[in-house]
């Protein structure tokens, strides 16, 4: 109650003013114990005649001192950051369970706050009820980009927090870089530790990146090729914590930072602590991709000129079985595209053009992946899309699904196939290349 919480407060006052809590009392024992903060604390009795003696009165002092510490509320996170000329601090948190699904920055399962950091100082209290990723990012270090304030690779700290746990960071600001360390939990100092091997490659691979404004093509490519030898170099760090800390739950964290080529290999080196940690929603989507990448790499064999395109039958949009097989004799392109996918609707009106130009002879097929039959229907609607118009779902197997059976790695990709229903050539990306060849096999 308040007005025993008042009690205690003055007890305390006057035993460390005074040496000795007034009033006659008994010997030694728990008179009551209060609620505060979330914490039972408990109020010591004692014989005043025990008060007298020294070691009496310093155990007391000891036991109450403890008492008063365990009254502080314990805030979610805790930090000092030196050098701040921005004294405003963007946090930004999500259940790691949520992460897979997320669909953007704008997705209602991420949290976005700002807080004050008063002399470098701050402390931020949210429910934490399942395991959840942190981002810390200093306001000071964000940039703009098209109207929108957006954190850098130097300009941010992650860290993990499960039900109970609390974190501290203390950190300072280095020009355009964020130096911080953590503590609080075993998982946040190792992960701190980590952070620290890896920041000269965030610091020199942004450097390159903002070094590309303003320069000419060539130098573009030049200043990119070094940047993905720096990422490269990450990446093997990555690989080599892992190898060195299989049974760490980081080296859970850090799979998810290394080429998808590698994660099934990988992944077989974990013990089972790392497999099973708080990273695990994120390990299980991810094995899923990278089983579906090997898939690709073995069908890439089988997708060369000259051998049978591989026959499927897929929902057009009126709800219909469509199958590869029923156009032979007529020339074919299948256009693996998504409404997701900007190249792709760029190269809408081209296409149109060279259907319209050839369509006596060539059908196209739209298969539309990694996609909502929703967001499909509309994107079909909305650009009118003259040809044959496929869904293929999202949530099948990887072994039936279309776009693996035609090593299709990227977006759009886009298949020729011959009258004969042999592949005469398959092209990713929107380039010429493909328009080139189209036009040299029909014309």
């Amino acid at each position: 109650s308040s007005a025993a919480s008042d009690v205690y407060k003055r007890q305390c006052s006057d035993f460390f003013r005074n040496g000795l809590i007034s009033g006659p009392i008994r010997r030694f024992f728990y008179q009551h114990s209060i609620n505060r903060f979330g914490v039972r604390l408990f109020v010591l009795s004692l014989n005043a005649k025990s008060t007298h003696h020294p070691e009496m009165k310093r155990d007391l002092l000891l036991l109450l001192a403890a008492a008063v510490a365990g009254c502080a509320p314990r805030h979610t996170i805790t930090g000092h950051i030196d050098s701040l000329t921005n004294d405003s601090l963007c946090i930004v948190h999500c259940a790691i369970e949520d992460m897979p699904g997320l669909k953007g920055d704008d997705d209602q399962r991420i949290s976005y706050d700002t807080i004050v950091a008063a002399n470098g100082r701050f402390a931020y209290d949210t429910p934490v009820e399942r395991p959840t990723q942190f981002i810390i990012i200093p306001m000071q270090l964000m940039e703009f980009d098209q109207g929108r304030r957006h954190s850098t690779s130097t300009s941010d700290m992650k860290l993990f927090l499960d039900k109970g746990e609390h974190a501290v960071l203390r950190g300072r600001i280095d020009s355009t870089v964020f130096n911080c360390t953590l503590s609080g939990t075993r998982l946040n100092e190792d992960h701190s530790r980590h952070y620290q091997e890896l920041r000269s490659f965030w610091i020199e691979g942004q450097r390159l990146q903002d070094a590309m404004a303003g320069k000419s093509r060539a130098e573009q490519e030049a200043l990119y090729e070094r940047f993905r030898q720096v990422m490269a170099r990450r990446r093997a760090c990555e690989m080599n914590y892992i190898d060195a800390n299989p049974d760490n739950p980081l080296a859970g964290y850090c799979l998810t930072k290394i080429p998808i080529d590698s994660v099934l290999t990988y992944h077989e080196r974990l013990a089972d602590a790392a497999r099973n940690s708080i990273f695990r929603p994120l390990l299980e989507p991810l094995l899923a991709k990278a089983g579906k990448y090997r898939l690709i790499r073995l069908a890439e064999a089988k997708i060369v000129a000259g051998s049978p395109a591989p026959d499927f039958t897929l929902k057009t949009a009126d709800d219909k079985n469509f199958t590869l097989s029923s156009l032979r004799g007529k020339y074919v392109v299948l256009d693996f595209w998504g409404s997701w996918c900007g190249w792709c609707i760029k190269g809408i009106p081209k296409m149109k053009r060279y259907y319209d130009r050839y369509k006596s002879k060539l059908e196209i097929v739209g298969i539309d992946c990694n996609d909502t039959p929703e967001r499909w229907l509309a994107a079909v609607e909305e650009h009118r899309l003259p040809w044959i118009n496929v869904y293929n779902p999202k949530d099948v197997p990887a072994a039936e699904d279309i776009s693996v059976e035609y090593a299709v790695s990227g977006y759009p990709t886009k298949v020729i196939i011959g009258p004969d229903g042999l592949i005469i050539g398959k092209y990713a990306g929107e380039g010429p290349d493909f328009y080139e060849a189209l036009h040299k096999t029909i014309k």
